[in-house]
């Protein structure tokens, strides 16, 4: 019997299987002008492993920001398009990395049919009733199969020698519990309490094989569940089961279930696996496959044209290195930018450092007959070769003369439908024009576009801000310029860890991922400090915040390791004054750390005190303990500094010289003891404000 945990870890994530094809839209939908969370969303509600994707990220870097009525698409709100792009990239590559049989890649299709039943049977009940969140059923009835999807990632010949059922059934968790001590519904359940969602979706999945009769005065996120598991078992032939259940449980008339059951099989039907044989099926995923190697290959080298865009300082620096793009993928002899001025509905010359004395005198009104305003109020390309001089307008014949070619040819830049300028490129004959329709010349235009609207979005604020006398607007700039690479480096170490796999240096990896992560993290709360100083202190009741942030921690950190949390609160505390997201994120950290050092079956004591001194001033301790190995005295003695590392011995978490930043803060202070004997434990003492 293989044991398998019903817990997912964040490493064993990455391997979960997504439908190769959806993969694909999502990689070309990463390459377009913009990102736009209500396009992706539409795209990955078509897959419950990249649903379960976004929403761990969503959990790790913004879960306040979760609506559990439409949890998929308030998560996409708050993630960034590189999160995206990198779920994408390791999807992807999983997916190209791994061979499949025939029978595999039939199976898979059956599991993505079945999900896409679910999904789309959910979301048609939800609207038959009223239900007021859609988005939280149809996403409930995609995931009713993500735990079997979940245990088929972890071993594809095994499941399919034991189990062989694509479709959910008490009898397939039996088999399933022998084979691997645990079964498909404790998997889903687990994975969907994680989230932490104020919903009956993990509910939904626990009790989908509940006897019909006992389902009818569930909630109605339960009952949609259970009557989508029915229309999946028939997805074909609507027959006598599910119409006695959409009686049962909603009270549907035979005509209105049948109206319903028509309605979703419309959307369903052409996505059925059951045609063609399995040898086409391994055709078409290798057809797949070659199309995901080309679109992450093409990623890479959009996200390296973005970083040299990103990095460019002042105008003429992004000028000459956009120029220096178009002039490296084409073979255009010169190229000239213009950005569009609002006011004055005029476009402006953006000259490069050899560029300056004419292109720095050129403009032109949006509304004149130029080639280039053509090209920018069309949103297409134009050129000059289907005219001859004669018919060209003074502003045409002049950039001629600039591009040193016998024609141009302007590209509109646009992003999220916004027109912010154009490029004007030089070239000796037509035959160069079909390489600017191709997908490199595309991905490299939305690359232009995205850093002249930063550009853009920068200058309008060094010029409309007042001078603070402090760095505090410098932070949102340096955290997105150091995000950036910071992203391209993951993507590259998500191929070096595949290469390290089975190696000697296999444990070099997960050392520098934590490290990345570490750093995404300090830029999180750097990025939200700024908005955090500008809330007012509010009388904050630790005690209750302290066993909330116990009971989040609880499914993630605590209960895999099967952690004892110990809590000693005095009663006596009243709440005190003080910035209640700061505090919590303190507490966050120091449990996440204790957590990590410890093995499983450890313990952490939680302790509040209320204290008086001898002046008569007011304290609150707070006591955070491990009963770990500790930490040693080297690493002890630079515990707060800012280029501490533990490497792996517990207590690394997020750097604690960040740690004692939030403490110092909100006027607190902290301290660590910690022995080989008693552990380690964290002390934060907070003064009070006498009333």
């Amino acid at each position: 019997m293989t044991v398998v945990s019903a817990h997912i870890s964040a490493r064993e994530m990455r391997h979960l299987l997504s439908s190769p094809h959806v993969a694909a839209q999502l990689l070309g939908a990463c390459q377009g002008e913009a990102f736009s969370p209500q396009d992706l969303q539409q795209i990955i509600l078509q897959d419950s492993v990249f649903c379960a994707k976004v929403l761990n990220a969503a959990v790790i870097t913004c879960p306040d920001r979760i609506d559990p009525g439409a949890p998929l698409s308030s998560a996409l709100a708050g993630l960034s398009l590189p999160v995206i792009k990198n779920l994408a990239i390791q999807s992807a590559k999983h997916l190209v990395e791994t061979s499949f049989t025939a029978r595999q890649v039939q199976f898979m299709r059956e599991l993505w049919f079945y999900s896409q039943v679910g999904s789309i049977s959910a979301r048609c009940l939800a609207e038959a009733i009223s239900c007021p969140d859609p988005e939280e059923a149809q996403l409930t009835g995609l995931l009713l199969n993500v735990g079997m999807i979940t245990l088929f990632s972890q071993n594809p010949e095994k499941y399919l020698e034991d189990i062989g059922s694509s479709l959910s059934s008490k009898e397939v968790r039996g088999q399933e519990q022998v084979s691997f001590a645990t079964d498909h519904l404790q998997v889903a359940d687990a994975l969907i309490s994680s989230w932490q969602l104020e919903s009956f979706m993990a509910d939904a999945v626990s009790f989908l094989h509940l006897d019909i009769a006992r389902c009818q005065e569930a909630s109605p996120l339960i009952r949609i569940a259970r009557l989508s598991l029915e229309i999946c078992r028939s997805p074909f032939v609507l027959n006598e089961k599910i119409l006695s259940a959409a009686d049962q449980l909603f009270g549907f008339s035979k005509s209105a279930t049948q109206d319903l059951y028509t309605l979703a099989g419309k959307s369903y039907r052409s996505l059925s696996p059951f045609n063609g044989d399995e040898e086409d099926g391994l055709k078409e995923i290798a057809r797949v496959q070659k199309r995901l190697t080309s679109l992450v290959f093409s990623l890479a080298e959009q996200e390296g044209m973005s970083t040299q865009l990103f990095d460019a300082a002042g105008a003429e620096s992004f000028v000459e290195t956009a120029r220096h793009l178009y002039l490296h993928n084409t073979t255009a002899q010169e190229a000239v930018f213009f950005t569009v001025e609002v006011k004055s509905s005029k476009l402006i010359g953006l000259p490069a450092a050899k560029q300056a004395r004419l292109v720095g005198e050129l403009t032109t009104s949006l509304s004149s007959g130029s080639l280039l305003t053509a090209a920018l109020r069309s949103d297409k390309i134009r050129h000059s070769f289907d005219f001859d001089s004669f018919s060209l307008s003074l502003f045409d014949r002049q950039l001629i003369r600039i591009c040193k070619g016998q024609g141009v040819l302007c590209l509109p830049l646009r992003l999220g439908g916004q027109l912010l300028g154009g490029v004007v490129l030089g070239l000796e004959n037509p035959s160069e024009i079909e390489i600017f329709n191709s997908s490199r010349i595309q991905m490299l235009n939305a690359a232009v576009a995205r850093a002249l609207a930063s550009w853009l979005a920068r200058r309008a604020t060094t010029f409309g801000a007042q001078t603070t006398g402090d760095d505090a607007n410098l932070i949102p700039k340096l955290i997105h310029e150091v995000s950036n690479p910071l992203t391209i480096i993951n993507n590259y170490m998500s191929a070096v860890g595949t290469l390290l796999t089975g190696t000697e240096h296999e444990e070099i990896f997960p050392a520098i991922e934590n490290e990345i992560k570490r750093i995404g993290e300090i830029l999180k709360y750097y990025s939200q400090l700024k908005d955090a100083q500008q809330v007012p202190e509010s009388a904050v009741d630790l005690n209750a915040l302290l066993s909330s942030v116990v009971e989040s921690l609880k499914p993630t950190f605590f209960s895999p390791k099967r952690i004892e949390i110990l809590t000693d609160f005095d009663p006596s505390l009243r709440p005190v004054k003080t910035r209640s997201l700061v505090i919590k994120q303190i507490f966050v950290n120091l449990l996440k750390n204790a957590a990590e050092a410890l093995d499983k079956n450890g313990k952490i004591s939680l302790v509040t005190r209320l204290y008086t001194t001898a002046d008569g001033r007011h304290y609150v301790d707070i006591r955070v303990q491990d009963n770990g190995p500790g930490i040693a005295a080297e690493v002890r003695e630079r515990l707060f500094s800012p280029v501490t590392s533990t490497k792996g011995d517990g207590h690394a978490g997020l750097g604690l010289n960040i740690v004692k930043g939030m403490v110092a803060d909100i006027g607190a202070k902290i301290s660590c003891h910690s022995s080989a004997e008693f552990g380690t434990s964290f002390n934060l003492v907070i003064p009070t404000i006498d009333e």
